[in-house]
Order: structure tokens, then C-alpha cells, then sequence
């Protein structure tokens, strides 16, 4: 894989959910932030459909970023205010030098 230092330019956050109960032990979770890095974006689906005739766009993304080993699919990733869920983790061959994150935009959530 031809990845160049150029092509790592957005910064992204990935953050992991933490789980806590409040007062009326209601489960609650949050994001906290794990790590910023900086990565390559693709968009992977820009097209519009319709289900059930309704319509619906799907934003559908791929960010490549420099390998690492914690990331788990619970996590998301935001860039520039948007929250995405993780769809799928590529390690690429398991190569240990980057991996994909194809992940989906969190409808009506923000980071």
C-alpha cells in the first residue's frame, strides 16, 4: 500500500464509550476522547436511495490512518464536529504500518 506523509491531513478523534449509571441508575454513555491523529479521508458512498420510499442519504466514509493495536469497533471517530460509528476495521493485511476505518455518520449527533 502507497500511503504518502501528504496524504494523512485531517485530524480525527478517536473516541471510545464510557459507560456510567446516574442517581436513578439509568444507564449513560459518553465519549471520551482516546487520541488525535491525523488521517486520510475517502468517501466510500455519497449516493442517495430510497427505502421503503423514503428517502435517505448514507454517508459513508473511510478514514486511513497510521496503524495501531486498541482501536475496537465500540469506538467512533470524529471529524470536523461530526460523530462516525465504526462499520469495519481494515488492517490491511495486518502489515502493523496503517489500517482503515470505514465508518457511517451518526445521524442528529454531534461530537
Amino acid at each position: 500500500m502507497s500511503i504518502k506523509a501528504g496524504d494523512l491531513k485531517h485530524p480525527i478523534k478517536l473516541q471510545r464509550p464510557v459507560t456510567t449509571r446516574n442517581e436513578k441508575s439509568k444507564t449513560i454513555t459518553t465519549w471520551e476522547d482516546v487520541v488525535t491523529v491525523y488521517a486520510g479521508k475517502t468517501d466510500v458512498s455519497g449516493r442517495e436511495f430510497y427505502i421503503a420510499q423514503a428517502y435517505h442519504a448514507e454517508d459513508v466514509v473511510t478514514f486511513t490512518i497510521r496503524w495501531r493495536d486498541d482501536i475496537a469497533p465500540t469506538w467512533r471517530v470524529v471529524h470536523h464536529g461530526t460523530a462516525y460509528n465504526i462499520l469495519e476495521i481494515n488492517h490491511l493485511g495486518y502489515m502493523r504500518d496503517f489500517m482503515r476505518l470505514k465508518c457511517k455518520a451518526v445521524q442528529g449527533e454531534g461530537a
